[in-house]
């Protein structure tokens, strides 16, 4: 399997244009590939964000991120929330629930078993801590936990719309399509910042009488 060094131990490069560069060699699944697609999809599921351009819940607060420690894989990999979850399914009419994702798909209730899994290791804010790394420890653990419930929905037949091809779904593919999600939505989020202090820059430039505007942009 590729494993080019800029993608080595889930670390990314650090423009997007590196990024596409080193990932039109690695051999991940392209972000339109049904592998792709299903794991964007039930990301934003689980984030509690309805529609592709809907605004991302903020991250973690500071307190939350600086007390964290890293579960041991044994409790990260505990089947108890999902033992709940495949109870109720064995109980509910699974074409009867409510569903989400770009070709609705997967079931609403997927966030309220992800969310009763982050409450066991006391996360409160379920969400990336956008300003720290993909591969930093919480951005890793928390995206660790989102491939558990997501390898759980797909196993139980829940995304039965994505014809994922077998030849993608793998961990260290699962691993880095999210950390490019999350790489992604980082530079979203610079983007959006940037406008923002445009158009607030814009204003502030309104209030200037003219020639003092016009002096200043010959400055």
């Amino acid at each position: 399997m590729a494993n080019p060094t800029g993608l080595q131990n889930g670390s990314m490069p650090t423009t997007v244009s590196n990024l596409r560069s080193k990932l039109r060699t690695s051999g991940i699944p392209t972000g339109n590939s049904a592998f792709a697609r299903s794991i964007h999809d039930f990301t934003r599921v689980v984030l509690g964000v309805k529609a592709a351009k809907s605004d991302l819940p903020p991250a973690p607060p500071q307190s939350q991120l600086l007390t964290f420690k890293t579960p041991s894989n044994e409790a990260s990999a505990s089947s108890v929330i999902l033992a709940r979850f495949r109870s109720y399914l064995s109980e509910h009419n699974v074409a009867d629930l409510e569903v989400g994702g770009r070709i609705k798909c997967i079931p609403i209730v997927c966030r309220q078993f992800f969310v009763q899994d982050m409450a066991h290791f006391n996360v409160q804010h379920v969400s990336f801590a956008w300003d720290q790394s993909p591969d930093s420890p919480f951005n890793a653990w928390f995206a660790s936990m989102i491939l558990k419930h997501w390898t759980f929905a797909k196993n139980t037949g829940l995304l039965y719309k994505y014809a994922i091809s077998p030849n993608d779904n793998t961990a260290a593919h699962g691993q880095k399509v999210l950390f490019r999600w999350i790489h992604g939505r980082q530079a979203d989020l610079r983007q959006l910042t940037q406008n923002v202090n445009w158009r607030q820059h814009r204003r502030c430039m309104c209030h200037y009488p003219r020639f003092e505007t016009d002096l200043w942009l010959e400055l």
